[in-house]
């Protein structure tokens, strides 16, 4: 009989450590950290999972990706044993807080991370993944927190990958590629991306910004009736602040204030501008 052998262990005594940011005597808040599988078996051959979720004391929240106006971005950080390979972290839908500094986004009472990951190797050893998360926890005050945990993984031959109820439920809240919804459209012309398409029975349109360095993204303006809805979007692109990075739109199109309400990443290369005799310039959306 196969089984799969998943024993964790938590290394480092999760919770908060004082940052420049905690005014004296205030206690940091306790983020504990759990890291389980996304499968209840993992094959060989597939791509398996392994979930990490950080569980928020009341009033609490950390960080998304892009923090927006202040706050620092959650980091999920594997060392793999060998022959493994870990693929890029899927972020759930965000929550958008308006705090004294501007918008924020980010995650309160938990939050589950989902990690992809493969065997490199035809037959990779049994291996301990190490899996290290930071955070800012914050309320009135801001506190830095870490944790790190091991997981053993054991990879099975012949055997049906079957998610776990819990990765049904963090899949749940994981924007899907806007290519997915039907009937919508993305345009990128010159300073502005176009989102345009049908509405959705969640609620109003809205979009969250990814952080792209070099691309800074405007305000929305929505234009909508009960049928369809479009959203113009400023582009603002900053060069001497690209730092290398390949220019992009990216963030989420959203319906609804729920976490659970539908969301959609968007990702449009911006390409360089055609000479004005080459055809019409804009590009159709893309997404991660």
């Amino acid at each position: 009989m196969h089984w799969i052998l998943l024993v964790v262990s938590m290394i480092l005594t999760p919770g908060g450590m004082t940052s420049p940011l905690t005014p004296a005597g205030e206690k940091p808040p306790v983020v504990t950290m759990s890291v389980d599988s996304g499968q209840t078996i993992m094959a060989r051959g597939d791509t398996n999972f392994l979930l990490c979720t950080l569980r928020i004391p009341d009033g609490y929240h950390i960080y998304w990706s892009n923090p927006g106006a202040s706050g620092t971005a959650t980091e999920i950080e594997i060392t793999a044993p060998a022959g493994y390979e870990v693929d890029s972290m899927q972020w759930p839908r965000p929550e958008i807080f308006n705090e004294p500094e501007g918008t924020t986004y980010g995650y309160e009472d938990h939050v589950t991370f989902i990690i992809p990951f493969r065997n490199s190797a035809q037959f990779p050893d049994p291996g301990a993944f190490l899996v290290s998360a930071r955070w800012l926890a914050c309320k009135k005050a801001c506190f830095m927190g870490s944790a790190s945990s091991r997981i053993e993984v054991s990879l099975v031959d012949h055997v049906a990958v079957e998610p776990s109820l819990a990765m049904r439920e963090a899949e749940s809240l994981i924007p899907v590629p806007i290519s997915e919804r039907p009937s919508t459209r993305v345009t990128f012309a010159g300073d502005r991306m176009v989102i345009s398409g049908p509405t959705d029975p969640a609620g109003a349109p809205g979009f969250i910004p990814g952080h792209v360095p070099g691309v800074v993204l405007g305000e929305p303006t929505v234009r909508a009736d009960d049928a369809r809805f479009e959203m113009v979007i400023p582009v603002d692109l900053e060069p001497e602040n690209a730092l290398g990075a390949v220019r992009a739109v990216h963030g989420l199109l959203i319906f609804g204030m729920n976490p659970q309400d539908p969301s959609y990443t968007i990702r449009m290369p911006i390409l360089r501008p055609t000479p004005p005799d080459s055809g019409p310039g804009g590009s159709d959306g893309g997404e991660d």
